[in-house]
């Protein structure tokens, strides 16, 4: 079996979660909480930025 890019993995699994669901969300909750264990706060500094686009502060890259 080839080798596949984790990300690549990850946005496959994402795709087969239904929200509409009480076990797709329970899901996309596990899959926060893991991102949340493997890099603490990483969700908040994403959470972060969006917040300031969406009161108008571009950040310069």
């Amino acid at each position: 079996m080839p080798e596949t890019d984790p990300t690549a993995r990850l946005v496959q699994a994402l795709r087969g979660l239904d929200l509409t669901s009480a076990d797709g969300r329970a899901g996309l909750g596990t899959v926060l909480a893991e991102i949340e264990r493997l890099s603490p706060d990483a969700i908040l500094q994403k959470a972060a930025g969006i917040d300031l686009r969406r009161v108008g502060w571009a950040l310069k890259q």
